[in-house]
């Protein structure tokens, strides 16, 4: 039987090559120069180095690990399952742990950006849109996560509702990016006993 193979133009070849050597470059930059840059610029290095390193190897993206892996803090993640359940009964603690458990699966690489909506979380856990805001904002008070708001063009108000995962709990994408954003970020205030054991 034919294998079916994915044919790949100079094009195509020659951009690789260029990309994995942008991306080689990027790497010999010295731990104590990046040491010495601001956070911000550590995370943009990192994530160009990314995402060099991806075009440069299109092919294996997906790897051993279909749909991409999280790196997570055992201890962390066991301390907010504890917390979780403790919470009383009014703070919905099992709708809570399913959007915990959602935020884990859907990380945006090298930012931690949860990459659901409000509406998506409503629909994953079976609750309305506007209990979410409750159900997130006990995570965002136990540290876990953290909200932004990004503005939309042409509309009024604060803007939608964007989260992101404390780097000190779990990471999607770069080591380099996650320790920067760490250091840059509290632990989550109810563990910071497990300081020592984020990973």
């Amino acid at each position: 039987m034919a294998q079916i193979v994915r044919l790949t133009t100079r094009q195509q070849r020659s951009g690789q090559e260029e990309a994995a050597q942008a991306a080689e470059q990027l790497s010999l930059l010295s731990e104590e120069l990046l040491k010495h840059l601001p956070g911000e610029a550590r995370i943009a290095i990192s994530r160009a180095t990314h995402a060099l390193q991806k075009a440069a190897r299109p092919d294996t993206t997906e790897g051993l690990w279909p749909g991409g892996f999280t790196m997570l803090s055992r201890m962390q993640t066991a301390a907010i399952w504890d917390a979780i359940r403790a919470l009383p009964s009014d703070d919905r603690p099992n709708q809570v742990r399913h959007a915990f458990d959602l935020v884990l699966l859907n990380l945006r690489q090298d930012t931690g950006e949860v990459l659901l909506t409000r509406d998506q979380l409503a629909e994953e856990i079976g609750c309305f849109p506007r209990n979410v805001s409750t159900i997130m904002g006990t995570l965002e008070k136990m540290g876990v996560i953290r909200r932004e708001r990004r503005k939309i063009e042409g509309v009024r108000g604060p803007g939608m509702a964007v989260y992101f995962i404390n780097p000190h709990v779990a990471w999607n994408g770069s080591l380099d990016a996650r320790k920067a954003q760490a250091s840059e970020t509290r632990p989550p205030m109810q563990l910071e006993l497990l300081h020592g054991g984020a990973s």
